[in-house]
C-alpha cells in the first residue's frame, strides 16, 4: 500500500535549494562585487605573505600596495597625459575623416564587387555614432548596477583589504562552518585556487602593459599618428583579454588609412605580429601558467561574464573560472588521471 503522506524532508530541501537560489539571483550584484574584492586580495596575498616573514603587518602591506599602485598610475598620468590628451584631441577632430576615407574605400569595393553582381553598403557615419552611443549606453548602465560608482569602487577596496589583513580569522571561521570531513580537502584546496585567481590578476597585467609598449614602439617606427594613444588604449582595455589588442588594431588601421593605403596595410601586419606575440608568447607565459586555462575557455569565459554582467563580469568571469577549474582539476581530472 501506498502511503500517500508528503515527504516533507525533501520537500523542505527543494524549497531551502530554490530559496537559496533566488537570494543569489536577487542578491548578484552584491555577490559580484564580493568577488571582485576577493580577486584583489587574492593578487594582494602574496605580499603580504612576504611581509609577515620580515614582521611587517598585513595592514602596512596592504596600505604600502595601495600606494604604490596609486603613485604608479598618477606618474604615469602625470608623464602621458599631456601626450595623450593632445594626442586624443587630435583623434577626435581627425575621426570625420577617417570616416570618410572609409566610407570612400567601401564605395570604390561597392563598385568592384557590383561588376560581379554584388553590392556592399557604405557605413552612414549616423549609424556609426548610434551604434556608439547604444554601446556607451549599456556599458553605463551595466556598469551603474555593480560598480560604477565610486561608493562602490571604494567599498571593494576597503573589503579587499579586510580579505587580506584577517585572511586567517575568516579562513578559521568559513572552516568551522564546514562538515569535519569536509575541512581537509578544503584546507588543501584553497590555497592553490587563490594562487590561481590571483595569478591570473598579476599575469594580466603584465601582459597588458607589454602589449601595451609593443603596440605603441611598433606604430611610431612605422610612423603612424597616434601610437601613444593607441598603445596606452591598448594597454588599458587589454586588461580583458583579447579586447586590447583587437580596439587597438582597429584604430590603428583607421589612422594609417587616413595616410596612405599602403601604411595601413603595413600597419595591419604590425598589429597581426603584435597580437601573435601576445596569443603565443605573453599570454601562455604571464597568463597560461596562472590559470592553465585553453584559450577557448577564456573567451566563452568572457563572453558569458560580458552577457552576464557587462565590462565587470568580463573582467571578473576568467578570474572566476581559473578558480573552479582548479577545484574540478583536483576534486576530479587529477585523482580520474591517477587511477
Amino acid at each position: 500500500m501506498i502511503d500517500g503522506r508528503l515527504p516533507w524532508p525533501l520537500v523542505f530541501q527543494v524549497l531551502g535549494v530554490v530559496a537559496v537560489v533566488w537570494l543569489f539571483v536577487a542578491t548578484w550584484p552584491v555577490w559580484l562585487l564580493s568577488f571582485t574584492a576577493l580577486v584583489i586580495a587574492s593578487a594582494i596575498l602574496p605580499a603580504a605573505r612576504v611581509g609577515e616573514r620580515y614582521r611587517v603587518p598585513r595592514a602596512v602591506t596592504v596600505l604600502v600596495v595601495y600606494l604604490v599602485v596609486a603613485g604608479i598610475m598618477s606618474l604615469m598620468a602625470r608623464m602621458l597625459w599631456p601626450a595623450l590628451s593632445e594626442q586624443w584631441q587630435q583623434f577626435m577632430d581627425q575621426l570625420p575623416r577617417l570616416i570618410d576615407n572609409v566610407k570612400g574605400w567601401v564605395g570604390d569595393l561597392q563598385v568592384l564587387f557590383g561588376q560581379w553582381g554584388a553590392t556592399v553598403s557604405a557605413p552612414k557615419t549616423d549609424n556609426l555614432q548610434a551604434v556608439a552611443g547604444a554601446l556607451l549606453a549599456n556599458t553605463v548602465r551595466v556598469t551603474a548596477g555593480t560598480l560604477g560608482s565610486v561608493f562602490e569602487l571604494l567599498a571593494v577596496l576597503v573589503i579587499a583589504a579586510y580579505l587580506v589583513i584577517d585572511a586567517p580569522h575568516i579562513g578559521r571561521t568559513l572552516m568551522a562552518l564546514l562538515p569535519p570531513a569536509a575541512r581537509p580537502a578544503v584546507v588543501s584546496l584553497t590555497p592553490s585556487v587563490l594562487n590561481r585567481i590571483g595569478g591570473y590578476v598579476r599575469g594580466q597585467l603584465v601582459s597588458s602593459v607589454c602589449v601595451g609598449v609593443l603596440i605603441a614602439i611598433l606604430l611610431a617606427l612605422l610612423g603612424v599618428r597616434y601610437s601613444l594613444l593607441i598603445g596606452a588604449m591598448a594597454a588599458v582595455f587589454n586588461v580583458v583579454p583579447f579586447v586590447g589588442a583587437s580596439l587597438a588594431a582597429v584604430l590603428a588601421v583607421l589612422a594609417a588609412l587616413n595616410e596612405s593605403p599602403a601604411l595601413a596595410v603595413l600597419t595591419l601586419a604590425a598589429m597581426v605580429g603584435a597580437q601573435t606575440v601576445e596569443g603565443k608568447l605573453l599570454a601562455p607565459h604571464f597568463v597560461g601558467r596562472a590559470t592553465g586555462l585553453h584559450p577557448l575557455a577564456v573567451l566563452l569565459a568572457l563572453l558569458a561574464g560580458a552577457h552576464l554582467a557587462g565590462l565587470i563580469g568580463a573582467l571578473v568571469a576568467v578570474p572566476l573560472l581559473a578558480g573552479l577549474w582548479e577545484i574540478i582539476r583536483v576534486l576530479y581530472v587529477e585523482p580520474r588521471r591517477d587511477a
